[in-house]
């Protein structure tokens, strides 16, 4: 048997955490991200012949993280993963791609006498997110925010839904609706403002959230990705996950007590979990 080749390799470093404070007089500004490097490249011999002389250590690729941050700060997550991502490709002739996901925790002023506090903070469970590949002939970036945790506690419905001799669910004319907003986009122009832009189309999805009837998740999810198309020019398409957290009514038949949909019981598993691509008509043709 002849010798087998590497048919796909790569390697990195996960989940380097990095902060970086700015400060503008007595006003700090802490940036906190959370970072993921994969290179591609001529590395079949580390496989094949055990030559490790190509070999950028994983170690090497964590200290680079701490490197930039300190020479370039973190001015948004799109900026700052980008730098990383062109960074390797630059600086090693033998690296072809580098890949990069960055999130971000995202965290407020606290509020001291009714006033923001100058450098003290309150961490929020939503984050924002980046993906960049950089190759040769140029570098592809998309963003994003995960974990926005939302809930309603009327207008949302389910009926109509296809039954079979499996379906015991019964239709609901009024429910919670929970989620946990995750969306994404690519970035055509690498150049524009994504944290703005990230901005309004968060804006535009919790505000069709909060303010619509909603029928079924699929039918919010639709409506959301067509706001947030609307309300930003810069994106094309739109991916959207809305996992369905189920509020479960209460039986209190047994302590003699009626439930007019006042106390629901939460589970986390098994869950609903819904996503769709949302893209302007002329794009997906």
């Amino acid at each position: 048997m002849s010798d087998p080749v590497v048919q796909t390799q790569s390697y990195g470093k996960s989940q380097v955490r990095v902060s970086r404070i700015a400060c503008e007089g007595d006003q700090h500004r802490i940036a906190e991200l959370t970072v993921w490097i994969e290179l591609q490249g001529d590395f079949d011999a580390a496989y094949t012949d055990a030559d490790n002389s190509l070999i950028v250590p994983t170690d090497t690729v964590k200290n680079t993280v701490y490197v930039l941050a300190s020479q370039h700060g973190i001015d948004s997550i799109e900026a700052f993963c980008s730098i990383v991502a062109e960074h390797f490709l630059q600086s090693y002739d033998h690296v072809d791609l580098a890949v990069v996901h960055g999130e971000e925790t995202l965290r407020d002023r606290l509020q001291i006498g009714g006033q923001p506090h100058p450098h003290a903070f309150e961490a929020r469970s939503e984050q924002n997110t980046c993906d960049v590949v950089a190759m040769r002939d140029g570098i592809a970036l998309s963003a994003g925010f995960a974990g926005l945790e939302v809930l309603k506690t009327t207008a949302s419905s389910f009926a109509g839904y296809h039954q079979c001799e499996n379906t015991t669910l019964q239709p609901v004319g009024d429910r919670i609706f929970a989620t946990s907003i995750e969306a994404s986009w690519p970035c055509g122009d690498v150049e524009a403002d994504w944290t703005s832009a990230r901005r309004t189309i968060r804006n535009a999805l919790v505000e069709v959230f909060a303010t619509t009837l909603s029928p079924s998740v699929q039918a919010t999810l639709y409506q959301m990705g067509r706001k947030g198309l609307e309300a930003c020019s810069l994106i094309d398409e739109i991916h959207i996950s809305l996992p369905n957290q189920h509020h479960l009514l209460a039986d209190l038949s047994p302590f003699g007590l009626e439930n007019p949909n006042e106390v629901f019981i939460p589970v986390s598993e098994p869950f609903g979990n819904i996503r769709a691509t949302i893209a302007r008509k002329e794009s997906a043709e």
